[in-house]
């Protein structure tokens, strides 16, 4: 193939896109800093900071809890509710700080985590309905819930 730059402009050309690569990169790690400093980091951010730094920690999690997936198991054993995600959400902080793992499953995490937002609704009043007392009943209705 014919290359039309000179070798030595393609050096230099090379060498500038490669400090234009970092250069983005830095910036980009600059912007996470200044939004995790200010307080306005998105969920995205937080994930896309904890998977850069998990090699220079040394730090590989094996089994992600998250609020989405515990939320969509919870969903198939409650009536859904408005504060639903809510309650799970400080059920999965609760859980992923106190877990400790001796060869259980992520699945025992998500019921942990639906059984603590069963509590917490509770504490305020709330009845989150079972989706089998619903069904056994034969007549359950999204007002129950509340």
């Amino acid at each position: 193939m014919f290359n039309v730059m000179p070798r030595p402009l393609r050096a230099s050309w090379r060498r500038a896109q490669f400090w234009k690569y970092r250069l983005k990169a830095r910036v980009k790690r600059l912007c996470h800093a200044w939004r995790y400093a200010t307080g306005t980091l998105s969920a995205d951010d937080a994930q896309t900071m904890i998977v850069e730094c998990q090699d220079p920690a040394g730090w590989y999690p094996l089994m992600i809890l998250t609020v989405e997936d515990a939320l969509e198991y919870a969903r198939e054993m409650f009536v859904d509710h408005p504060t639903l995600r809510r309650f799970i959400a400080d059920g999965c902080a609760r859980v992923g700080h106190k877990w400790e793992t001796y060869g259980d499953e992520l699945a025992e995490a998500f019921r942990w985590a639906a059984e603590l937002a069963e509590e917490y609704a509770a504490s305020e009043g709330i009845i989150l309905v079972h989706i089998t007392d619903k069904n056994s009943d034969g007549a359950g209705s999204e007002g129950e819930a509340q």
